[in-house]
């Protein structure tokens, strides 16, 4: 197999975009004339499948590599202007790392499905005013299949979860999902800086998902994500309530999800049983979260809908959940890792959009290196084991 050619700045920008040690690098099979590649002069000629392994080693697209010119980070605009409280908060190297791979994934659909000649997702933008929140209710009860009480009978929150998912992919939403940075197991995503965000693209509009939250967090985050396709407006979500101007955008949409799931003469017969038991009205939101799968910021959101709590207990309730995403994270932490391998990969990414890279390989127009990597796999193996999981064979 030929040659390819790697450029030394290029190079040593992956090494440093991977915060990887090339002298470490260098004792792995293959690589051991890293450190000579990264001080050339000029460019160096590389076998295809030395590329390959370094590209799995610093967990940097294959394509990036062989680039000439240095790749430049984007100004990214979903966390540009991130506060918490009046302060300016930087974006974590973890959390750039997957919106970029997102975008990635995202611009390759976009331009697969122009080329199929195929029209844009009319559910983008399809609703104009983010107060209107009964209007947006209305919509994401259509788009997600939750008209009537049938739709939330039965089944556990993950259960709820992954159908949910389902019918957001059927719907033409590309919905990710990872408990860390690609196939990385020490880059753990944090789930105290972000449950998700959603990239909007009028073909490809994707949703990603944040795993180390609970089945009912993101069961909460993908309606609230959907709620942004069907706006046109791009959000990273932190679950709290958003944050400077967005904040009564971000509030509105938390309201319609709400709207979108919960029937209110239910909630208010469980809501008033809580409360003759003697229970506060915080308490009370966390006792009945789990009959609607949601959280006990969304009861007290749905409380305060309702004029049966003040803004204090919304407060409190806020406070609670940033107290049990912190010892969620910690426990996360602690774990370790089991289960079915091809089963994860198939949790990860869309199947839509599996669908399509597994097209385009059939139908030549996508090479087996490039295809794998899309999906986040790094073996015909794995990939077999993937589309399989996927009933796509």
């Amino acid at each position: 197999m030929a040659n390819l050619t790697l450029y030394p700045a290029t190079l040593q920008w992956a090494v440093e975009e991977s915060d990887a040690d090339p002298a470490a690098l260098s004792q792995r099979r293959g690589l051991g004339q890293l450190p000579d590649w990264l001080e050339s002069k000029e460019p160096v000629s590389v076998s295809f499948n030395k590329v390959e392994q370094l590209s799995r080693a610093l967990h940097v697209p294959f394509g990036a590599l062989v680039r000439s010119v240095v790749p430049q980070r984007r100004l990214e605009p979903l966390v540009q202007y991130r506060t918490v409280g009046n302060t300016s908060v930087q974006p974590s190297k973890n959390l750039q790392d997957t919106i970029d791979q997102m975008r990635f994934r995202q611009e390759w659909a976009r331009d697969e499905l122009l080329e199929s000649g195929l029209d844009a997702n009319p559910l983008v933008g399809s609703v104009r005013d983010a107060e209107q929140d009964d209007a947006l209710a209305d919509a994401l009860r259509s788009t997600l299949g939750l008209d009537g009480r049938s739709a939330w009978e039965g089944g556990n929150s993950s259960d709820r979860f992954r159908q949910l998912k389902e019918r957001a992919s059927d719907a033409g939403i590309m919905i990710m999902l990872n408990s860390q940075v690609g196939s990385t197991r020490y880059r753990k995503l944090d789930l105290q800086e972000f449950r998700g965000f959603v990239l909007i693209d009028d073909m490809a509009p994707l949703v990603f998902i944040n795993r180390n939250d609970s089945f009912d967090g993101m069961i909460f985050t993908l309606i609230h994500e959907v709620g942004h396709v069907l706006l046109g407006t791009q959000e990273l979500f932190d679950g709290i309530g958003g944050q400077g101007d967005r904040k009564a955008t971000e509030r509105a949409i938390n309201r319609a999800v709400v709207k979108a799931v919960i029937d209110d003469e239910r909630f208010r017969r469980l809501w008033q049983e809580k409360l003759d038991a003697g229970k506060e009205p915080a308490d009370a939101a966390e006792s009945i979260a789990g009959d609607f799968h949601l959280s006990a910021l969304a009861m007290g959101i749905q409380a305060h809908q309702f004029g049966l709590v003040d803004e204090d207990t919304l407060k409190e309730l806020r406070a609670r959940m940033e107290r049990q995403l912190q010892k969620k994270t910690a426990h996360r932490q602690e774990q370790k890792t089991h289960g079915n391998g091809n089963r994860t990969n198939a949790s990860r990414v869309d199947t839509g959009f599996v669908r399509l890279v597994n097209a385009a390989m059939d139908g030549g127009r996508l090479a087996p290196t490039e295809g794998f990597d899309l999906v986040g796999v790094r073996s015909s193996q794995s990939y077999q084991g993937l589309i399989r999981e996927k009933k796509l064979i």
